[in-house]
């Protein structure tokens, strides 16, 4: 049963933040006295194995926030952000239906192989067997594997292996401080903090440019914290085991696989990896650029990296690098396009799909990377992440998924818009 455990605040407050207390000195009562609102998110817990034993949510869950996409077959799985994951039959792409919803608290990343879907439950990475989608089950566990996920808004993802946060309450508290002292404000004490921030074809399927953990054969590849990748043995589907951990670069972002080769974006450049050995991932070149968040994808011969400023990547830049990669050891700059808010793109032959905040999806002729001729855009609310394959593209919005016809690019058409939103 779901838990408000109002009891255990205290001690959620001493892991996630610092408080100040008042000190004995005498205030000055002629200061002036101004007041600072904090908002503060206190988790509902639930027993884990409750949480894991009903995973099967609603089959009609509205998508509410859109995040990462992964296409397996004439599935798409959609996640819906923290909240889980949503099983879409897409045999008509002009009418996708929804199958399933997956309830997995904290879920942000989508990988498939076979029957056995793989998906993070805040630090947990899950093994679920998906062969009937609307009653799956769990078949395996890695505790504790996103090491950057065990606290959200300051909190523990979960007080203990028991509970899991399923929800989050948001309250807003009012704090009043003079030019000199803070003071005890509302019901709540004084924090040092104005805010806290969330911490951050074949057997497989196909991720978008924003995954952070993607297959690769019998392995599975994510980012474990921001300078770390994990590798994971798949090669019995349904009972992952972490291989081995490894260092890959500082504040990584996002995977894309290439053939034998890992491209990992940063939020300072773009780190290469030879996987001839998958268990021992060899280093190649790098290419630095401004902070930015930076996802990649490639062709074998060029990287295409957006770069989006004005988040908590840092940086202002909004821009597309294209750089040349036929010498993985040494990287080179080909070209540089400014951007409105650049996210998640991809490349089909010579065209290139690239997510563009407000501006769309922008289409462009990518025959001669050093001079991109843009053919169109392609409406669609606030993009986020773009899949483009046999003359379709599959569109990730701010509220749901988007499906265009490309085969003529004179006319674009649009075939469905899916959501379910009330």
């Amino acid at each position: 049963m779901t838990k408000r455990i109002s009891s255990l605040l205290l001690a959620l407050l001493a892991t996630g933040f610092m408080l100040v207390f008042p000190t004995g000195c005498i205030k000055d009562k002629t200061t002036a006295t101004h007041t600072v609102t904090y908002t503060i998110m206190a988790p509902v817990l639930k027993a884990k194995a409750d949480v894991l034993a009903a995973i099967n949510g609603n089959p009609s869950e509205a998508v509410q926030q859109a995040g990462k996409i992964y296409i397996k077959g004439k599935f798409i799985y959609l996640n819906e952000v923290d909240k889980g994951i949503h099983i879409i039959d897409n045999s008509d792409p002009s009418k996708p239906s929804q199958v399933a919803f997956l309830n997995i608290p904290g879920n942000r990343d989508i990988a498939v192989k076979g029957n056995t879907l793989y998906a993070d439950m805040y630090s947990d990475l899950l093994a679920i067997d998906i062969s009937n989608p609307k009653k799956v089950s769990v078949t395996n566990r890695i505790a504790n594997f996103f090491m950057t996920k065990m606290y959200i808004y300051g909190y523990g993802s979960a007080i203990n292996d028991e509970y899991i946060a399923v929800d989050w309450i948001k309250k807003d508290t009012v704090i009043a401080y003079t030019d000199r002292y803070y003071e005890a404000g509302g019901d709540m004490m004084a924090l040092n903090n104005a805010g806290f921030a969330a911490a951050l074809p074949g057997a497989n399927g196909t991720a978008g440019s924003m995954a952070s953990m993607v297959l690769m054969n019998d392995y599975l590849y994510a980012i474990r914290e921001p300078h770390s990748v994990g590798i994971v043995d798949i090669t019995v589907a349904a009972t992952p085991r972490l291989d081995t951990t490894f260092y890959a670069g500082f504040d990584l972002e996002t995977i894309y696989p290439f053939e034998d080769k890992l491209f990992l974006g940063s939020s300072t450049g773009m780190f290469m990896y030879d996987l001839a050995n998958p268990t021992f991932p060899v280093q190649l070149g790098t290419f630095s650029h401004g902070r930015a968040c930076d996802p990649v994808v490639t062709d074998g011969e060029y990287a295409y990296v957006t770069l989006r400023g004005g988040s908590s990547c840092g940086g202002n830049n909004n821009e597309l690098n294209i750089v040349d990669v036929k010498d993985l050891m040494n990287p080179v700059l080909v070209k540089t396009y400014l951007l409105t808010g650049p996210t998640g793109l991809s490349k089909d032959g010579n065209l290139l799909f690239v997510c563009d905040g407000t501006s769309g999806v922008r289409l462009y002729d990518a025959s001669d990377p050093g001079a991109l001729k843009q053919l169109q855009q392609i409406e669609s609310d606030e993009p986020y992440d773009v899949i483009a394959a046999n003359k379709k593209a599959m569109i990730v919005g701010k509220n749901g998924l988007y499906q265009y016809d490309y085969s003529n690019l004179n006319n674009i058409r649009l075939l469905s818009f899916y959501s379910l939103k009330q």
